[in-house]
């Protein structure tokens, strides 16, 4: 809107997570599991699956023939059903919990090619102390420092890298688990986001009544 040269001042504030309800447990995880979660009658989360599954599974599989994928969400089309005939692949259609099914995950994956505004699902997985490896455009909105906090995978040959040296390392998905839940806790929680907009609200009111009291000092 700024760049747009809108009038009117512009602003945000960050989405928030309950990260009471999205937090680790003791669970242990299954290393060779990855999920996507979303809906699945999105086109974006169609697409990004459908490309994900003919562009980086195959090598994937290749390299670590065990690796499982869980695509979970309500209402999947045609295409995503298609994926559940792949090897490894499973397509859950809706569940009255994701918590269950991220836990269980050694990492998430975002790979959409289209996207807007802030991937809570990214954020409910950092909150829960699962890894994220997400697109570029998937990465907006969350503030967050790549290879820090969560990973970037920009080509189907960085994703297999990603996805790979995060299943092989107990470590570095330790380390990025742990990263991934405080960055949540410092940046993304609901209290920060409405702090932030409540400061925005009066910094609104402050400029809307500044006019009104010069008027009537002149009067």
């Amino acid at each position: 809107l700024r760049e747009l040269g809108m009038a009117a001042h512009a602003d945000w504030f960050a989405n928030g997570v309950d990260t009471d309800y999205f937090a680790p447990t003791d669970e242990r995880c299954d290393l060779d599991t990855i999920t996507f979660v979303g809906r699945m009658d999105y086109f974006p989360n169609e697409r990004c699956m459908v490309d994900f599954c003919r562009d980086v599974w195959p090598r994937l599989r290749a390299r670590r023939p065990a690796v499982k994928l869980q695509i979970v969400g309500a209402a999947p089309t045609a295409p995503v059903q298609a994926l559940a005939r792949l090897d490894g692949v499973t397509v859950t259609g809706a569940v009255p919990d994701v918590r269950p099914f991220v836990r269980r995950s050694a990492l998430t994956i975002a790979p959409l090619s289209i996207a807007r505004g802030t991937q809570n699902k990214v954020l409910e997985s950092m909150a829960m102390g699962v890894p994220v490896v997400r697109s570029p455009l998937a990465a907006a909105g969350v503030e967050a420092e790549p290879g820090v906090h969560l990973r970037v995978a920009r080509s189907a040959d960085e994703w297999v890298t990603e996805i790979e040296r995060l299943l092989a390392d107990d470590g570095q998905r330790a380390a990025l688990a742990r990263a991934g839940r405080e960055r949540v806790l410092s940046h993304h929680t609901w209290p920060r986001a409405m702090q932030r907009l409540d400061a925005i609200v009066a910094r609104c009111v402050r400029a809307h009544a500044q006019p009104s009291a010069v008027g009537a000092q002149a009067a």
